[in-house]
């Protein structure tokens, strides 16, 4: 063997010996402690508060919870911490069940199928004057069958996060876009239902379109139609004036599709991603502020593109045009000037009476036995109101 040969063995001997020794030497490290885990768990969307009508602060958000397991995953309880690790809510139960959805048909699921993703809705409701935190984390525990193949190699069954940091900006304040009595919020935030759960996948992210939108509709004699409800005239809001929320400029518009058929299964006008709206304007209220109206009567919008309109200005009249099946109004604050791809925006209404409550899906009304005056307050979902 030449010298030089001996030399290069006599490294790698060395090498050998230093890397056994860093094995050795590691023996003190708990490597039982191996962080594997079913689950990837991130935050969907941004996280913003509302001061709800209710007298609550509501954070909303959501999280995407995907499946890298070779089995169905199960959610046990998802606790929302603070900074301090302090609980603020736990959802498990039915309550989980609810808020775990698929993404794009917001059907609940108990399971989380393999290789599959979901989403959790984060609901966090505070009292009033309780300070919102800058940052959230969460303590989420699963489970799986224990019979699966792979479920040795899997080293925790609890995922401390993802840390959120929820939006420290105050919401929009705006006028109403509608005057009178009998407003009920059918859709918006912030309890499960099909605005707070709708989510649509964009080429950079996953859009939460509707997460603070409202559907209004108009209830009088403890009913929102009259006669069969098979006429858009039949309904107590059809052709009501709909007002400008704020003084800005209008940027888009559109005024010639015809209103539905109520009740149809399937809005027979719906054909391209334009047509969701209906009838629609657009209304620049600030730089990357953007108020939409939707599903308005058609030959109704009274404003083009470039205008200028104040707060109160009347854009057209409430009908059913696009993707909807009764007359209502669709009201969104938007990042962008996509009702599709958007995200939506928190807004509260400088004043409205509150009068009642609609109490569940059958439509039995509960009328308040007295008006509460609400100001600076964003209207939530079912309750009866009367707009200035």
């Amino acid at each position: 063997m030449s010298v030089r040969s001996a030399k290069r063995l006599s490294e790698l001997i060395v090498l050998s010996a230093v890397a056994l020794f860093g094995v050795v030497s590691a023996a003190n490290i708990d490597l039982r402690n191996v962080p594997t885990t079913a689950l990837m768990i991130k935050q969907l969307s941004s996280a913003y508060f509302v001061n709800g009508d209710d007298g609550n602060v509501h954070v909303e958000y959501d999280l995407l919870v995907t499946n890298a397991f070779t089995g169905p995953v199960t959610l046990k309880f998802v606790d929302v911490t603070d900074e301090n690790g302090k609980t603020l809510m736990r959802l498990d139960g039915d309550r989980l069940v609810q808020a775990t959805q698929t993404l794009l048909g917001q059907k609940p699921v108990k399971s989380i199928p393999a290789s599959s993703a979901a989403a959790v809705e984060i609901d966090l409701t505070l009292p009033g004057k309780t300070p919102v935190p800058a940052v959230l984390s969460h303590r989420i525990a699963y489970d799986f069958s224990a019979t699966d193949h792979l479920a040795t190699v899997i080293g925790k069954k609890q995922i401390e996060g993802p840390i959120v940091s929820v939006n420290q900006a105050q919401p929009t304040l705006i006028a109403s876009p509608l005057a009178g009595t009998g407003w009920v919020a059918t859709n918006g935030c912030c309890s499960p239902n099909v605005h707070r759960n709708a989510r649509l996948a964009a080429t950079d992210r996953i859009a939460t379109p509707e997460t603070f939108a409202i559907d209004w509709l108009r209830i009088d004699e403890r009913d929102v139609c009259k006669n069969d409800c098979t006429r858009n005239e039949d309904y107590n809001c059809f052709g009501v004036p709909v007002r400008s929320v704020s003084d800005g400029e209008v940027i888009g518009v559109r005024n010639d599709m015809p209103d539905e058929i109520p009740s149809s299964k399937q809005p027979a006008t719906v054909k391209t991603p334009f047509d969701y709206g209906g009838n629609f304007v657009y209304v620049r209220i600030r730089p990357d502020l953007y108020a939409f109206y939707a599903h308005l009567r058609p030959g109704t919008v009274t404003v083009k593109a470039g205008d200028k309109v104040k707060t109160g200005t009347v854009l057209g009249k409430l009908g059913n045009s696009g993707n909807s099946t009764a007359p209502h109004l669709h009201f969104a604050i938007l990042d962008r000037p996509d009702a599709l791809v958007g995200d939506s925006l928190p807004f509260v209404i400088d004043r409205f009476n509150i009068t009642g409550k609609v109490e569940d899906a059958t439509g039995q009304v509960s009328v308040e036995p007295k008006t509460l005056a609400v100001k600076d307050a964003y209207p939530l979902v079912r309750g009866i109101v009367t707009y200035h």
